[in-house]
């Protein structure tokens, strides 16, 4: 019998077995035909690939991750992980889906087809990410749209993150009463009656004890958030799924892992990753490195990043070597912790960055005029912070204020006396060494506008503004001056969307990002450049961070700890509620 590709002397993990082998792999027609010795089985080929008993091992799969987050469209996106060794993602795309709502997924879906990889699709389950209105968003998410999305797209294969934990949490007793009806249930109840099989995401930041039980007993069964050793330990004996990004990647919890039969319970994820870093550090692939070299092996790795997704995820057809499976491979050059790959194989065909890719649809034009703010006038009074009535008197306030760390995206609420002259706040007195933030409304028309302040880790002698903020992606903009703020905010919206940073009234880095305001056009070679300029530009006014872009797009994040702000308003994310600036307001 004659198959397509023959990859001889290839040094392939069994994971049932928990044995490594010397054997061939025959693929035919994009699967796995057979593993085994080839001349006994009588099999010739018309290609031979000499694996020199290097590991052959199955592609990544990444089974939590936004697109958006790199800025890129999904065609640009699956030709830069693919050399990266990922091969099949799922994606959330609830940050397309905030500004336009189903037509957002659809379209993401639509441009997906032609990609490089696999890429499924989870239906965004908290479009907006609270359910007691705290942002603007320009689309919602219905369980109509999600018996749409899963009856007509192949695609869609899972329930994305449920974000609003805290409200889940809080109304536990009349949620399962019955006396409230929460958008985030309807899907949630929707989903296990009709698709029972069907994944539920998670995201349950620092959640433990009774909390934790109580999203499990909803059916929340993963979470994908920061995990410290104890509270992975609470998950896996509780059976909840934990997918680790790289920022849960310590010391402890890698020893634990592989001192531990955990398989099975965990895989590794990105979630989001922009494009410099991408381009410059990698992707899945920087992740399994920095765990290898904490300790973990590379049998423990593959079962991780294969047969573990594989399963959580319901695919049968990847994530082994074995006949019948897709024949998505990774060679790698040796079996060390540096995971260096030589080579890459999507359906048994080797990817070369240099050959021609298939053109892949456009966004359609309507996608690329989503800033409902052309043409109107943003009045100074956003950068004034009016003192209430019954506290114009007092020289000085107590505000609360964001208190930014430069190693997570997590915020401090805390409390600041500020300086006040005949009821404004003095926010830009030399010495205080904070910001003023901005939160504008994109959406409705009306430009509906928050202020909040930011102090520990902020922006020094400049400006930062962006039309890509976490998740409902309003107009964000903070900075220490109102020049440069104001520089900053007219050119995200000239350019109908984009980040810009901005200092002593001089642009210092700027990326369009017109899809959406969300997305950027261009190659990822170009965009790699431009958001490293913006993340550089950042670092030297200040945001000491890994990823200073997500730092500061997520302070309007209100699902994530402890203080952030909307366009509604500043809010306590323990609490889902909005709270005053003025700490005497309660």
């Amino acid at each position: 019998m004659t198959v397509d590709t023959l990859f001889k002397n290839a040094k392939i993990y069994n994971v049932f077995l928990k044995e490594w082998s010397l054997t061939d792999v025959a693929v035919l027609k994009g699967k796995i035909l057979f593993t085994g010795d080839s001349e006994s089985a009588g099999l010739s080929s018309e290609s031979t690939i000499d694996c020199k008993a290097q590991p052959l091992i199955p592609g990544l799969i990444d089974i939590h991750l936004h697109i958006e987050s790199s800025l890129c469209t999904p065609a640009v996106f699956a030709g830069s992980v693919l050399p990266h060794g990922v091969t099949t993602v799922v994606s959330e795309p609830h940050e397309i889906a905030n500004v336009f709502g189903l037509s957002g997924i659809e379209e993401m879906i639509r441009v997906s087809k032609e990609a490089v990889i696999d890429i499924f699709y989870g239906v965004p389950s908290s479009v907006p990410s609270t359910s007691n209105h705290l942002e603007t968003t320009g689309g919602s998410v219905s369980s109509n749209d999600l018996e749409i999305l899963m009856n007509k797209y192949p695609e869609v294969i899972c329930l994305g993150e449920i974000m609003n934990y805290s409200t889940l949490i809080g109304n536990f007793t009349d949620i399962i009463s019955g006396k409230t009806k929460l958008g985030t249930m309807n899907l949630i109840n929707h989903l296990k009656k009709n698709y029972p099989l069907t994944a539920i995401e998670g995201h349950c930041p620092s959640v433990r004890n009774l909390d934790l039980a109580k999203l499990l007993y909803l059916g929340v069964d993963s979470d994908h958030c920061m995990q410290d050793i104890e509270g992975m330990k609470q998950r896996f004996a509780s059976g909840m799924f934990v997918e680790l990004q790289e920022k849960s990647i310590t010391p402890v919890i890698t020893a634990y892992l592989q001192n531990h039969d955990v398989e099975g319970l965990y895989s590794f994820v990105t979630d989001d990753v922009p494009p410099d870093i991408l381009t410059n550090k990698g992707h899945l692939d920087y992740v399994v490195r920095k765990a290898m070299k904490a300790g973990l092996s590379l049998e423990k790795v593959i079962i991780a990043t294969s047969l573990s997704p594989a399963k959580r995820m319901g695919f049968r057809d990847r994530g082994i070597i074995a006949p019948g499976k897709i024949a998505d491979f990774i060679l790698l050059k040796d079996s060390s912790s540096n995971f260096i790959i030589q080579s890459v194989y999507k359906r048994g065909v080797v990817f070369d960055q240099n050959s021609e890719q298939k053109a892949s649809p456009n966004f359609s034009s309507h996608f690329l005029d989503s800033i409902n703010l052309s043409g109107r006038s943003i009045p100074d009074s956003i950068f004034t912070i009016q003192v209430p009535e019954e506290l114009s008197g007092r020289s000085s306030i107590e505000c609360r204020v964001m208190r930014k760390n430069n190693k997570n995206t997590y915020t401090e609420s805390a409390v600041r006396i500020l300086p006040a002259t005949r009821g404004i706040i003095d926010w830009t007195k030399p010495g205080l060494d904070l910001n003023l933030v901005v939160v504008i409304d994109r959406y409705s028309g009306k430009a509906q506008t928050a202020q909040g302040i930011l102090d520990g880790v902020y922006i020094k002698n400049g400006a930062f503004c962006s039309s890509h903020a976490h998740d409902h992606h309003n107009i964000l903009l903070a900075g220490d001056n109102i020049g440069d703020m104001k520089k900053a905010l007219s050119w995200v919206l000239k350019q109908k969307g984009g980040m810009c940073v901005v200092s002593e009234n001089r642009i210092l880095a700027s990326v369009k990002l017109r899809i959406g305001g969300i997305l950027s056009e261009a190659p990822m070679n170009k965009l790699s450049k431009e958001v490293k300029d913006v993340q550089e530009s950042l670092q030297a006014l200040g945001i000491e961070h890994v990823n200073p872009v997500m730092s500061m797009c997520t302070l309007t994040l209100p699902v994530s700890p402890e203080l952030k702000i909307t366009d509604r308003g500043i809010v306590d994310t323990r609490r889902s509620r909005i709270v005053s600036l003025f700490a005497d307001q309660g």
